[in-house]
């Protein structure tokens, strides 16, 4: 179940990041489609990187 939510938000992220790159910025699908992926990975691997630090800082850390 929890693969599927990581799964879920990427695809989220990803197509959001498509589409407003593609119309805010009025670049074209390759553009956005490279603009979209390296977002996404950045938003993930950013948050497994996250959780990892809180889960390795333990209690009175910080």
């Amino acid at each position: 179940m929890r693969w599927l939510a990581v799964l879920a938000y990427t695809g989220v992220v990803f197509a959001f990041g498509a589409v407003v790159w593609h119309w805010v910025m009025g670049k074209s699908w390759d553009d956005s489609l490279s603009f979209a992926l390296t977002m996404t990975v950045s938003a993930v691997v950013g948050q497994w990187i996250a959780a990892v630090i809180r889960r390795r800082a333990g209690r009175g850390d910080g």
